[in-house]
């Protein structure tokens, strides 16, 4: 059921940022792990998983629940990483600078920092 997961890692020491990204086969597949595993204690740890659906672009609904199946009738989609992003750039300026260009652009999300809400200074592009 899961296709890729993507360790996010800190530009600087190289080390394991405390979050990342999973893929799943199917959407359905996904909301059965997001309603399994939520708030769940990471064994061994102490910690709970805090899990949650990674961000839509710019006015962008989530599609519905894919049944047990996980049928869907949507094409594939494809995300591009975007690194040295200036500290203004924003999901909004970042999603319409590739949509200017390329008119399959769906959304972008720029990653930022959950103490401080600043850009980390990457973020994503979803076809």
């Amino acid at each position: 059921e899961v296709v890729n997961v993507k360790i996010i890692r800190d530009k600087v020491t190289g080390y394991p940022a405390g979050y990342g990204f999973v893929e799943f086969s199917s959407r359905y597949s996904a909301q059965r792990v997001l309603e399994t595993y939520n708030g769940r204690e990471i064994t061994g740890t102490g910690r709970c998983y805090r899990l949650n659906w990674a961000s839509f672009g710019i006015n962008e609904k989530r599609p519905p629940v894919a049944g047990p199946t996980g049928r869907s009738d949507s094409s594939p989609e494809y995300s591009i990483f975007v690194g040295d992003l200036a500290a203004d750039v924003t999901d909004y300026t970042l999603q319409s600078a590739f949509a200017s260009r390329y008119p399959s652009v769906k959304s972008a999300k720029v990653v930022t920092d959950p103490q401080s809400n600043t850009s980390r200074g990457y973020g994503f592009v979803r076809f």
